[in-house]
């Protein structure tokens, strides 16, 4: 037997549903976490972690430094969850100003190949940089002068605030050694399934 709903039907149940299944578990689930409205995850808990909204001070040659990017704990993760995992350069660099309130737009061109099967068919994307994100210190001191830089780029859309798409991000140097950890975190990802 077969039943018919409405659309307006058909999201209520699906609303409803969620709600007493969520209800009887303890764990929250991947679907509970989604947003409803846009059907994305929400940016919280590991996903802040993981995608920081950073640019890596090695990779604007702010540190002398040379550690593996494999001690980077949450270098596979990105490589294996990013939306896009792809070498990226920056064409634009837009400053916002409300008051205090100074935000960077990085409107970035994806490279070809990319380092992982994109998830998104984006080829140009607008990284936004807000006051509170850890990127905005080299942003603000590097200015208009990230235009033309390159970097590894790990980037995942979520749910805003307002329901639309929101793309947070991690920013790595443009190395043989990070391309190279990408890789093998990618095979890795593989084999394992994930």
């Amino acid at each position: 037997m077969m039943f018919r709903f409405g659309s307006r039907a058909l999201r209520v149940a699906i609303v409803f549903a969620v709600a007493v299944g969520g209800a009887g578990c303890g764990a929250s689930s991947g679907a509970a976490d989604a947003d409803f409205r846009a059907g994305l995850p929400l940016w919280e808990g590991r996903a802040r972690d993981v995608f920081d909204d950073s640019i890596e001070p090695a990779a604007v040659g702010l540190s002398l430094e040379t550690s593996s990017p494999r001690s980077d704990p949450a270098l596979r993760e990105r490589a294996q969850t990013a939306d896009i995992v792809a070498r990226v350069r920056v064409q634009t660099v837009t400053v916002e100003s409300s008051g205090a309130d100074t935000r960077y737009h990085l409107g970035v061109q994806v490279g070809v190949p990319p380092l992982r099967r994109p998830k998104l068919p984006d080829t140009t994307l607008d990284l936004v940089i807000r006051p509170e994100s850890p990127a905005h210190g080299v942003a603000k001191a590097f200015d208009t002068r990230l235009s033309g830089r390159t970097f590894i780029a790990f980037v995942s859309r979520f749910a805003g605030r307002d329901g639309e798409p929101v793309f947070h991000f991690h920013l790595s140097a443009d190395t043989p050694e990070v391309a190279a950890a990408v890789h093998d975190a990618v095979a890795l990802g593989e084999l394992e399934g994930t």
